[in-house]
């Protein structure tokens, strides 16, 4: 009997019996909350309808017995239980069962099926949320605004109103407590309400004033800054092996241990955790105070912490510390933790010093007059300077540009007679063995080193950055009347900077994550305001690209200010708002250059949107693919979820996440900011998540729509018409089988009305879990169960409500309970996952003798399914809807044949069209069911193990989750072409990493990572399997037994193997800038028919040293300035005009083949390249090109990286060979070498003889 059966005009039910099926009693929860009443059990319902009510015991978390009868006296007899009298007329005339549970509003606002009590289908679904008790009263919004409660897995319904509004927390995102309290409740005490009070009054005269969301107070702001925020993340190092673009120096404090001097001036015990603790928010939306995370309040004569720091800072990129040095007249200050690392030389730390010569003054509390230690600069004193720099000099780890250590001094300004006085440094510094290169800091309006005699400067951001800026503080909500610092906004800061046109001197470019000094001036200093991850990451990585074309002294050099002045606002190191983001955002700029998420980049990101991060199936679907295209395809993936759950940590782990209602600012700000660094593609992945569709569309974002859910369901949440919304302006709607689509176009209207232009796909999930046969598990499990080796197991998977049919698959077990027969073997009976505390509360006596019997087991929430699928014989698709669950198609994976009910989703469907595959009965016949299922588990017991073990194999390749990812990336990056990688590697394990690192960094996505390996005597395999792994990417090794004898052999084993439309043969030893395959796929967009397309190179001997700016002065020998910049062009005419007298393209890993025709081309020449040696490359490239109507296209910039190795003698030997080669492909571009191609030899011939 269900919760419908109380309604029945012609039967009136014993009141225990309508009690028990009204689904209004937990007796969970009765027994939880009343410990005196714990050795009830089963006999908890009996002792409420006689004694509880009268107690004030209540019988739900939403019903107070108390309340009811004191609320509703005149609806209710002296000796009437409170609850049966709502069940029987108190719901019907909207009498509340408690203060916050509106069931008349309930029942319009919720698709709640006839004969159900709107307060049981509250009670039923609350879990997962979607539903509300009453107007005003956001569930989903509480938990992501106070993750402390969801943490506790509190109801956020029944904290709020017990507890959580007298501590001033928010009920939904447009309603300040603080300020309604203070202006329509003032003279109440704090046990009254006020949203309660708000929702009585607001439809009264005079109602009172709406509340309001801009009123904040600093105590509302601390709370927001002090816990996790919508850019949280966790910290995700950089790949292993990856090569950086340029130099990242971090400024880093010395400041957080306590020192004599300190004590004496500032107090015992002073460090700059002192300073930090006096930052308050000072306007609304101030992002103060700053409280750090992952390594606390740490202290650096601790040894320890600065080992983390230092593995923090390079796991994010970092390649060395400019440590702030103080030294006063021969006085050494805050020299501890200095000390302590060059002391330790396995701290490995690249570093520099940052003289700071200022005089050391009562800055920090504002005032600057006061000199606690002053800098005199005597002539006497210069020697012994010279020398301390000279000491940390002789470090193997300082850092030095072309041979020369790199010294930063902060204030030039303040040195007297500043040239002279550095010439004689310099001196001093020759006649002491060393040349530093002399850097000032430009700060305090003092930016050019020429004026003293220094090599270069370096930015100290906000200095310069944000002279004469505009100020915001006219547009700022002010909290602090005594306020008087300057606020500028960050994004205009950045946009200044990146608009900085080239210095005329070397100048190293900085980057500050934020800037407040709030801490240290206490609302007098200067904030940057309104910095985030994203915003950061794209100044740094701006700098980066200018770095990379603007060496300083050889090496691109970037600065970031700092690494932990926390009392500045300006670090990296974790905090507790934004946890590691600022770190990974870091890594992100210094791995893609312009920008992990600039708009060139970003045409490849996708943005996966889920409706929370419960541990259910469409929740690991979308995990799983998020996964699935980072590890497989190196797609740039981000999360967004709706609503919080237990897989939040593993979708953290993955990829950036973000947990946020979708109408919240949080996702507002989440879509701007994704959408001006040109993400353009997402995917949502159920239809609750169809809510988000309006606000992708109004931005530009183009998202495909997933519909995994059937009408029934689609109805009771609400779905119908935001689905229908989505689906109107979606690029793509995907549907897993017919079934449910049928159904769900029918539900949403008629297709082509509804839908205009968005194309309709079947894509049946793939199986994202490697569930195999395991008759060693099978084995084992039955032992560990006492089920008899030919006991018919039946199994059954999911969230065990009504909609799975938990109460049917009940009903199986007790089918075969009533009918035993002598000599038959009983059925065993096994749910996976957790039973609806509702749907257990109805079942429980029915449950609980299932369970006696030893037929029921009830394992919950499992990871080891495919232990479970094992022991069992046969699967029972019980549900009453399930469009294609994850769950039957693992058990047909693991070789079981279903039994479901007829026409109630995809399985069925596949049922009917492949009967081998189960069997199909009506609806609701649960007899015929458990017929079906002893008959299935007959033939299944007699199956050989390895042939069931086959059949689940069979089943599983039909459900491949690569070809499903594969496939549903097309659809939702559809200009993303399909690209397999192959690296060639013979003996190159010193360049593996670093190659794979350049792989897996490439901005555009790829279909497959292929490693070749000839063979190799080193460790190379091991090293790339490491690579892989640091990585977090997937490759195909292939590994041969025996030396190929020539690489084209190895190119034409990859182009064989591989199945993208294009090839990119990656020589390991070479290595690519981040956009090279984005941007020579672009150049394909423009030559439609081209077989082929490369980039210029730039040339790296085996260290890595960049030699030169690429290969045009080579090519103008040949072609003028025809390579000079981009083109298209004509593959027959470029085989004349640039490759009949040399090879231009003279690095292969810059070229990116049209597959099917480099096949054709290895196979048309493959006789020519048996003889070819050095020149089988150039002869590939013609016989490609030399072909009517094939294109070449071509960039220009230098993205490819080509390593060139010292002759050897064995090369120059081979010269005559070379020669030989050369002149055999002059016969085969034109027969009768011409003159060109005769003086290009003799050309050659003088250069191998030395001529």
């Amino acid at each position: 009997m269900t919760s419908t059966d109380q309604h029945d005009p012609d039967r009136k039910q014993p009141p225990l019996l309508m009690l028990g099926h009204s689904g209004l009693f937990d007796t969970e929860f009765y027994l939880a909350n009343n410990r005196d009443l714990a050795h009830l059990g089963s006999e908890a319902l009996l002792h409420y309808h006689l004694f509880g009510w009268r107690e004030g015991r209540k019988p739900n978390a939403h019903f107070d017995p108390r309340w009811y009868c004191e609320t509703h006296a005149e609806w209710l007899g002296a000796e009437t239980d409170p609850l049966l009298h709502y069940i029987e007329h108190g719901e019907a005339a909207g009498l509340r069962p408690i203060s916050w549970f509106d069931p008349h509003w309930y029942r319009a606002n919720h698709d709640v099926p006839a004969g159900m009590l709107a307060l049981a289908h509250y009670l039923f679904n609350k879990a997962r949320g979607g539903v509300r008790p009453m107007p005003g009263f956001d569930p989903d919004f509480y938990l992501h605004a106070y993750p402390d409660i969801a943490l506790a897995g509190l109801d956020p319904v029944e904290h709020y109103m017990t507890q959580g509004f007298r501590e001033a927390r928010r009920p939904f995102a447009g309603f300040d407590p603080v300020d309604y309290r203070r202006t329509h409740l003032a003279e109440a005490d704090l046990d009254a309400n006020p949203l309660l009070h708000y929702l009585a009054r607001r439809d009264a005269p005079p109602a009172p004033a709406p509340p309001t969301a801009s009123r904040t107070t600093i105590a509302d702001e601390v709370r927001r800054t002090s816990a996790p925020g919508p850019h949280f993340e966790t910290r995700r190092p950089l790949p292993q092996g990856v090569v950086p673009r340029a130099l990242l120096l971090a400024y880093y404090l010395p400041q957080f241990h306590p020192c004599t001097e300190n004590d004496a001036w500032w107090g015992e015990g002073f460090t700059e955790w002192t300073n930090l603790q006096r930052g308050l928010p000072r306007f609304a939306g101030h992002y103060q105070p700053r409280i750090p995370r992952d390594l606390g309040h740490y202290r650096l004569d601790d040894p320890a912490v600065m080992r983390r720091q230092i593995e923090m800072a390079r796991a994010a990129g970092i390649g060395g510390f400019a440590f702030y040095f103080y030294w006063f007249d021969r006085k050494r200050l805050l020299d501890g933790p200095l000390e302590a690392f060059l002391a330790d030389r396995s701290l490995a730390m690249p570093f520099c010093l940052m003289w700071a010569n200022e005089n050391w003054s009562r800055r920090w509390d504002g005032s600057e007059d006061e000199v606690l230690l002053a800098q005199h600069y005597r002539e006497e004193d210069e020697a012994a300077l010279v020398a301390a720099f000279v000491r940390h000099f002789d470090d193997p780890r300082y850092i030095r540009l072309h041979g020369r250590p790199l010294l930063l001094i902060y204030r030039v300004d303040v040195i007297p007679d500043a040239r002279a006085t550095i010439a004689r440094w310099r001196q001093a510094f020759r006649r002491a063995g060393a040349e530093p290169l002399l850097v000032m800091a430009q700060a305090f309006d003092c930016n050019d080193p020429r004026e003293y005699g220094l090599d270069g400067a370096i930015e100290f951001p906000p200095h310069k950055v944000a002279r004469n800026l505009e100020l915001i503080n006219q547009s700022l909500d002010i909290l602090d009347p005594a306020l008087t610092a300057n606020v500028h906004a960050y994004d205009a800061v950045v946009e200044r900077a990146l608009a900085e046109p080239p210095a005329a001197f070397p100048l190293i470019r900085t980057a500050a994550p934020s800037w407040d000094n709030d801490a240290r001036r206490q609302g007098h200093g200067l904030v940057l305001h309104g910095s985030t991850p994203s915003r950061y990451e794209d100044w740094l990585a701006g700098l980066i690209d200018r770095a990379v074309t603007q060496p300083f002294f050889g090496t691109p050099v970037v600065a970031i200010n700092a690494w932990n002045e926390w009392a500045e606002g300006a670090y990296l190191e974790p905090d507790q708002h934004f946890g590691s983001a600022y770190l990974n955002a870091t890594a992100r700029a210094l791995l893609r250059g312009r920008a992990g998420d600039s708009p060139r980049d970003a045409a490849h990101a996708l943005l996966l949107v889920g409706h929370d991060a419960y541990p259910s199936g469409a929740q690991r679907l979308l995990l799983a693919l998020g996964a699935r295209l980072r590890a497989d395809h190196g797609v740039m993936v981000r999360f967004l979820l709706l609503g919080d759950g237990a897989l939040r940590a593993a979708y953290e782990a993955v990829a950036p996440t973000t947990i946020a209602a979708a109408d919240s600012p949080a996702v507002a700000d989440l879509l701007d900011g994704l959408r001006a660094r040109g993400l353009a593609h997402a995917v949502l992945n159920t239809s609750a998540t169809a809510l988000l569709a309006p606000a992708l569309s109004a931005r530009g974002i183009a998202h495909v729509q997933l519909v995994h859910e059937l009408p029934g369901l689609l109805g009771a949440w609400g779905l119908l018409d935001p689905l229908r919304r989505s689906a109107a302006c979606a690029s793509a709607v995907i549907y897993p089988n017919p079934f449910v689509r049928q159904r769900v176009d029918a539900a949403l209207g008629a297709a082509a009305e509804v839908l205009p232009g968005a194309p309709r796909r079947l894509l049946a999930q793939g199986l994202y879990t490697a569930t195999r046969f395991s008759t060693t598990a099978r084995r084992a499990l039955r032992a560990r169960l006492a089920i008899p080796p030919d006991a018919p197991v039946l199994i059954g998977c999911g969230h065990g409500d009504l909609r799975k049919g938990l109460d049917l698959f009940l009903q199986l077990v007790q089918l075969d309970l009533d009918r035993r027969v002598a000599g038959r073997a009983p059925v065993h009976a096994i749910w996976l996952g957790p039973i609806d505390p509702g749907l257990r509360q109805h079942l429980g006596a029915e449950i609980e003798a299932a369970v006696e019997a030893g037929q029921l087991h009830l394992p919950g929430q499992t990871e080891a399914v495919g232990e479970w699928l094992s022991a069992a014989d046969v699967f029972a698709l019980t549900s009453r809807e399930d469009p294609l669950p994850t769950a039957a198609l693992e058990a047909m994976a693991c070789g079981l044949p279903c039994i479901a009910f007829r026409g109630t989703g995809g399985v069925a469907e596949l049922i009917d069209a492949e009967p081998a595959l189960g069997a199909c009965v009506p609806v609701g016949q649960t007899a015929a069911m458990l017929r079906a299922a002893r008959a299935a588990a007959r033939r299944t017991q007699a199956l050989p193990a390895r042939q069931r073990a086959a059949r689940g194999r069979t089943f599983a390749a039909r459900f491949s989750f690569t070809d499903y990812a594969d496939a549903l990336l097309g659809l939702a990056l559809p200009a993303t072409r399909r690209i397999s990688a192959a690296v060639l590697s013979f003996d190159y394990a010193r360049y593996l990493d670093q190659r794979l690192a350049s792989v897996f960094g490439q901005t555009h996505p790829l279909d497959e990572v292929l490693v070749l390996d000839d063979a190799s005597t080193d460790d190379s395999v091991a090293v790339a399997e490491a690579a892989a792994s640091a990585a977090g990417r997937r490759i195909t090794l292939h590994r041969n037994a025996r030396n190929s004898g020539s690489v084209f052999r190895q190119w034409h084993e990859a182009a064989r193997r591989a199945r993208g439309e294009w090839l990119w043969i990656a020589e390991a030893d070479d290595a690519a800038e981040p956009e090279m395959l984005a941007r020579l796929a672009a150049a394909l967009d423009r030559a439609p028919a081209a077989v082929m397309a490369f980039c210029d190179s730039v040339a790296i001997d085996a260290d890595g040293a960049v030699s030169g700016d690429g290969y045009k002065p080579y090519y103008a020998e040949t072609v003028g300035t025809l390579l000079d910049h981009d083109g298209v062009f004509d593959g027959p005419e470029f085989v004349r005009t640039a490759l009949a007298e040399r090879n231009l393209v003279l690095n292969a890993s810059a070229v990116l083949f049209r597959r099917e025709a480099l096949l054709a081309a290895l196979d048309s020449c493959a006789g020519a390249l048996a003889t070819l040696r050095m020149a089988g490359d150039w002869r590939v490239y013609i016989e490609l090109l030399n072909r009517p109507g094939a294109q070449l296209a071509y960039v220009a910039q230098p993205l490819n990286r080509h390593r060139r190795h010292a002759l050897s003698v064995t090369h120059r030997l081979a010269a005559g060979a070379h020669l030989d080669e050369i002149a055999a492909i002059h016969e085969a571009v034109s027969p009768g070498a011409g003159a060109r191609q005769e003086a290009y030899r003799r050309k050659l011939h003088q250069q191998f003889n030395g001529g």
